[in-house]
């Protein structure tokens, strides 16, 4: 039998680009692909964040393209409850978030550092970079005027 014509746009396993940083963020990858993985296919990551007291932190930087981030909480009951709280912050402004939540950044933006704290029930995670290959990230230490 000849191979499906649209096998090769779909995914079910996870290549791991992005390993544990120290002290970053505890995160169980779902699935991601992107340009690496699908040609012409834009940056997708999934992922679980378990319950517990801060999972790590992402820290700040910027992306020389658009990116989008969510965070879903997984309470049956009341889909907009995050089950935790988000402390994010975006140049020097700091947003605390206890809502399922999208974030949008145009490139060239800083943001993070981004903290989940006191996890209560599993969140969804997800972000979309509109990067043709592996996203690229430009670190920012100490750019972040926490007030």
């Amino acid at each position: 039998m000849a191979a499906l014509k649209y096998a090769k746009y779909i995914l079910t396993e996870a290549p791991l680009y992005f390993p544990k940083k120290e002290g970053g963020p505890d995160l169980k990858q779902i699935l991601m692909l992107n340009g690496e993985d699908v040609k012409g296919a834009f940056h997708v990551n999934c992922a679980w964040i378990s319950p517990g007291p801060n999972p790590g932190v992402f820290e700040a930087h910027m992306h020389p393209h658009d990116e989008v981030i969510g965070f879903i909480g997984t309470n049956p009951e009341d889909q907009s409850d995050l089950g935790a709280e988000a402390e994010l912050w975006i140049e020097n402004e700091k947003y605390v978030i206890i809502k399922s939540f999208l974030a949008f950044f145009p490139k060239g933006l800083v943001h993070c550092p981004l903290t989940v704290k006191n996890v209560k029930r599993p969140i969804f995670h997800f972000d979309i970079q509109l990067a043709s290959g592996r996203p690229e990230f430009k670190w920012v230490k100490n750019k972040i005027s926490k007030k």
